[in-house]
């Protein structure tokens, strides 16, 4: 319907006198919806404000009755550069002295120098960090940025981390772990075909190298020194059948294997005697303990070989039967004796060969086929254990692959200069009792070691109570604001005459003043830690009190505060009993949004019958104009008649 400026002939604007009906008729309604509104909301507002108050001091009790006020620890230490500590709550008090003797690192390796050109390939690379290992595929004529990428892309790479250095000599490979620690340490082999330069990205450190070879050579000393008679019986049989075979050698062919090289034995048929420090490539004074244990000084040859022998028999006494000395097999003569016999059964592939126009394979199958399955057997131990043999001295004397940059370490720590404690990394977890520490750098073994000094955190107890006092004065001032009247103005909080106010100060006061049950008597009421109330019904602190308590009764902190009925408890309980689901406040905050909802449906009707009455108003001004309009027009008419 238009309600637009009608009336215009009558004289009269029809909306305007709508809208002042309709106005006179809401006004005092709306009003008093409005009012009660007001004060519905300010009531929630306050009771909000109320609830807050009181929640920030039940939260500050909540650290005091689990402990976590008290139980805190401060640590200071005098070198923070070379040790930082962090106390729990189960930290100790007391001082402690830290050494720090290493810190962790993790394990590098480089290359030497690489031709730009250098190609790789086709092979594999085995790389493991600790017992976490991958596979590296190589391909034919690989770069090495190739191989570099091949690591770094692994899916199943645990961490280890390649890159390519430049050098003045040129490119090198760096393969890092990025985990710290002796545990993490890197482990790399290669499976490529002789001389290919991918051989050269294999590592093994020297003490392996030693370990190996000694290994190589304990397994010769097994095979020539069986462990029952049955297998004595089949060696000495293998050995008598190659003899045999060996001498249908002719004289020729005989000179021809003589001469040929070999790294075992020399023109005598004796191992030549080399000192460690002449055949150990990195050999120093300082070498580890392995090494020197290893290759101990031979005796000098006698019957002295007896006497040499003697030392590395087990069981051996100057009453041993003399069956023990002639069987027991000692490394060195192991090896020899390996060398000997597969020297004579090579004699016997070359008669084979020569007499049967034989290719080396078949003369060797000829040869085996003399022996039954367990000599054949015994047989294939002796020329595999002698490929292990050759292998493993030749790494020893020709290593060529990736040398340690930066060894694989843990962190170490010498405690009170008793206790040695380490670390895979430099976080050292629970040192002392409750107390972590993380290392920074290694200390100077000729000053002194830094201190960790644990304290009980005394300054946070006295700043958590302070904010306990102010928090109360905060409740007591919102309380007084919202629940009274102010004597100058005469006008009421919007709790004024509500029975919550002095309800939850009464509570709290109580708590305040009643002692704690099983609490210590030197520490079982407030005011023993000199919290008192003052003549406004507000807290204050005595610092001097408090401090007093704190420095000779610090441990009976929680016997006061906490446990089940300890102070933090009460009053936990006492605002609990205002501020929760089935508290004072929660259900006067229902009551006014219940009314809230009143006034809603109160301001919906108001607003559904002014409309209504502006539409029956509307309409009878336009009736009384239409009427009008009509008598003008037949007025004018009849004046027109009259002429």
């Amino acid at each position: 319907m238009s309600v637009g400026p009608l009336g215009m002939n009558g004289g009269m604007d029809i909306n305007s006198m709508v809208q002042k009906i309709v106005s006179s008729e809401r006004v005092p309604k709306q009003k008093r919806i409005d009012n009660e509104r007001a004060d519905v909301n300010a009531s929630i507002s306050a009771y909000g404000r109320l609830k807050e108050s009181l929640d920030s001091m039940k939260n500050l009790m909540s650290d005091f009755r689990f402990n976590k006020v008290f139980a805190a620890r401060k640590v200071d230490v005098t070198d923070d550069s070379a040790v930082i500590a962090k106390a729990s709550t189960n930290a100790i008090a007391g001082k402690y002295s830290v050494d720090v003797l290493q810190l962790a690192q993790s394990h590098k390796l480089a290359s030497t120098p690489f031709d730009d050109r250098q190609k790789f390939g086709p092979g594999k690379l085995h790389i493991s960090m600790g017992s976490r290992s991958f596979d590296v595929n190589v391909s034919s004529y690989s770069k090495l940025n190739d191989v570099v990428r091949g690591i770094n892309g692994a899916k199943s790479n645990p961490g280890v981390r390649a890159a390519v250095i430049k050098d003045s000599n040129g490119p090198r490979i760096v393969i890092a772990a990025n985990q710290t620690g002796k545990d993490s340490a890197l482990r790399i082999s290669v499976d490529a075909k002789p001389g290919d330069a991918l051989n050269q990205l294999a590592f093994k450190t020297l003490e392996d190298r030693v370990k190996d070879l000694e290994s190589a050579r304990a397994e010769a000393q097994e095979i020539l020194q069986p462990l029952t008679p049955k297998q004595q019986e089949i060696a000495s049989k293998v050995a008598q059948k190659i003899e045999n075979a060996a001498r249908k050698v002719d004289q020729e062919t005989a000179n021809a294997s003589e001469s040929a090289p070999n790294s075992a034995l020399n023109s005598s048929g004796k191992t030549p005697y080399v000192k460690p420090q002449d055949r150990i490539p990195g050999w120093t004074e300082t070498a580890s303990g392995t090494l020197l244990d290893s290759y101990e000084e031979p005796q000098p040859e006698l019957d002295g070989q007896a006497q040499a022998k003697s030392s590395q028999v087990p069981g051996w006494s100057n009453t041993a039967s003399g069956t023990l000395y002639d069987s027991y097999v000692t490394p060195e003569e192991a090896e020899k004796k390996l060398t000997a016999l597969r020297k004579e059964e090579e004699r016997s592939i070359a008669q084979a060969v020569k007499s049967g126009n034989m290719t080396p394979d078949e003369a060797k199958a000829a040869v085996r086929a003399t022996l039954s399955p367990e000599e054949q057997q015994q047989a294939d131990k002796i020329e595999q254990a002698q490929k292990n043999l050759q292998a493993a001295q030749a790494e020893f004397n020709n290593y060529n692959g990736l040398t340690q940059v930066q060894s694989a370490q843990d962190s170490k720590v010498i405690l009170d200069g008793v206790a040695e404690l380490s670390s895979h990394n430099n976080v050292i977890e629970d040192a002392i009792e409750g107390v972590d520490l993380t290392l920074k750098a290694k200390t100077d073994p000729n000053a002194r070691p830094p201190e960790i000094d644990v304290e009980y955190d005394r300054e946070t107890v006295s700043q958590y109570l302070e904010k306990f006092v102010n928090a109360y004065n905060q409740f007591h001032q919102v309380n007084k604001e919202l629940g009274s009247v102010d004597p100058q103005t005469g006008r009421a909080g919007p709790l004024a005459g509500e029975s919550i106010t002095r309800s939850a100060e009464s509570r709290l006061k109580s708590v305040f003043s009643t002692p704690i049950e099983g609490a210590p008597k030197e520490m079982n009421s407030l005011s023993s830690l000199g919290i008192t109330t003052t003549r406004q019904g507000g807290l204050e602190l005595n610092r001097e009190v408090l401090n007093r308590q704190l420095v000779n009764n610090f441990d009976k902190l929680k016997g006061f505060f906490g446990g089940r009925n300890g102070f933090a408890d009460r009053i936990q309980d006492a605002i609990q009993s205002v501020t929760g689901v089935t508290g004072a406040i929660r259900t006067r905050e229902k009551s006014l949004t219940e009314e809230n909802r009143r006034l809603q449906d109160d301001q919906a009707t108001l607003d559904r019958r002014m409309d209504q009455l502006k539409t029956r108003t509307h309409a009878k001004f336009e009736a009384m104009q239409d009427a009008t309009s009509k008598m003008q027009s037949q007025l004018t008419g009849m004046m027109n008649a009259l002429g």
